[in-house]
């Protein structure tokens, strides 16, 4: 990931930011954030009043954009949620070639599309090496803490690249 960035996310993705309080830290990052119509209706209006509604309301990087291939939304939908398959759909589309995706279905679905994918753990490990945040440990296990699904093995794993004992 080269700063600055433009990508498309995943409600989980954007969530999770704003779980940890890291809102401040992505606009630093990312240039322009694209966000597919189903993930804006995920965290803004199913999603109102908790993490993430308030934070992409307000967020001046942010892109809202509609995906045009609805039919290949479709295609992808019996493997991925609506959300997810719109960002897929929508990178491609937009030719934007990171994409910031948790769930190991939808990371798969957008490697073999050709796509970057960093979930919410590379994310934090970029911005630690961009000297945005201080250690990325104790928000990897706030986010676990809240019951964002991030196996020990990834905390550790991500803990040690990032120069951090894992505990």
């Amino acid at each position: 990931m080269a700063s600055p960035v433009t990508a498309v996310a995943d409600a989980s993705f954007l969530i999770g930011v704003s779980i940890i309080g890291q809102w401040e830290t992505l606009g630093a990052l990312i240039e322009t954030l694209y966000v597919a119509d189903e993930v804006w209706t995920e965290v803004v209006v199913r999603g109102e009043g908790k993490p993430g509604a308030k934070e992409l309301l307000q967020a001046v990087f942010v892109r809202r954009r509609a995906v045009s291939n609805t039919q290949a939304v479709a295609m992808l939908m019996p493997t991925l949620d609506k959300g997810e398959a719109e960002t897929v759909v929508l990178a491609t589309e937009l030719g934007v070639t990171t994409v910031f995706l948790d769930d190991r279905r939808g990371r798969k679905v957008a490697q073999s599309a050709g796509l970057h994918v960093t979930g919410i753990a590379g994310f934090l490990l970029f911005a630690k090496q961009s000297a945005r945040i201080d250690a990325v440990q104790p928000l990897l296990l706030q986010l676990n803490q809240r019951g964002f699904r991030l196996s020990s093995k990834l905390i550790d794993a991500v803990s040690r690249q990032a120069g951090e004992s894992s505990s």
